[in-house]
């Protein structure tokens, strides 16, 4: 695992299940003490100060009093890796065994590799058991279980939940699209960039990854205000020529992950 910085944004949103997920998952990373993990926290006051301390992350504060920004984040965070290998995961995602295969694939040459086929859902149940300390249980289904939100299963966009990406790939397409606000959209983005610049991608692992159970609404999801916004734009991204997306990775490469972007002027 050596040559890896596992970058997370995150913003606690006055819900104690997202600091226990967040914990979960850096407790998880610690048994590779070679991994650099940086944390990015989105908010006004650095709530992650507060004990306990959180276990293994260079945490730091980035500005940002509206919407969470998920892909400026990631691109702050990205600024500050000191890895050719770039892990980008969500503070509630684990990939319990095949993250190690992930990496050795990216360092033998894939430009980016997902250690998942599929994702769960945890129930508030797990989620306990695995923030205990029980990260390598196996979550299992019924074969019959709809593979959506609702049957507790899914497949993930490949942008999503957790990738392992070159660093030098990360960067050359610009990063993340900071104009996505809110939830939506940027992970569909994202691999559109990697399609149109043909980068070689796979994914690993024949368990799911686990998404750690937290109280969700519909107005932090489809019902968020910039949801259409973000529609609109995705909707680009499928008439956008190659040329057209390399000019727009080029523009983006020269502004991302900018740490005053949301720092009011005076």
């Amino acid at each position: 695992m050596q040559g890896l910085s596992y970058l997370i944004t995150y913003r606690e949103a006055g819900s104690s299940d997202r600091r226990e997920n967040l914990l979960a998952v850096l407790r998880w990373l610690a048994q590779w003490p070679e991994i650099q993990v940086v944390v990015v926290e989105q908010d006004t006051v650095p709530w992650l100060d507060r004990e306990p301390p959180l276990p293994k992350s260079g945490a730091g504060l980035a500005y940002n009093p509206g919407p969470f920004n998920k892909a400026w984040g990631f691109n702050v965070a990205a600024r500050v890796a000191r890895g050719p290998l770039l892990a980008l995961g969500d503070a509630d995602v684990i990939a319990p065994r095949a993250l190690p295969e992930a990496v050795r694939r990216c360092r033998e040459g894939e430009g980016a590799v997902k250690p998942y086929h599929t994702i769960v859902d945890l129930t508030q149940e797990e989620t306990a058991r695995l923030r205990g300390g029980d990260s390598g249980f196996r979550a299992t289904r019924p074969q019959s279980t709809p593979r959506n939100r609702e049957g507790l299963s899914e497949h993930v966009v490949f942008g999503g939940g957790l990738v392992v990406i070159q660093r030098e790939t990360y960067l050359r397409l610009g990063g993340f699209d900071e104009r996505f606000l809110g939830w939506g959209g940027e992970n569909d983005a994202m691999m559109a960039k990697l399609e149109h610049a043909g980068v070689p991608l796979s994914e690993v692992g024949e368990e799911p990854a686990l998404h750690l159970w937290h109280a969700r609404s519909p107005q932090s999801t489809l019902g968020q205000p910039h949801y259409d916004a973000n529609r609109r734009l995705l909707s680009d991204y499928a008439a956008y020529t190659d040329a057209e997306l390399a000019r727009l990775c080029d523009v983006q490469r020269q502004v991302m992950g900018n740490l005053h972007k949301y720092r009011p002027m005076f």
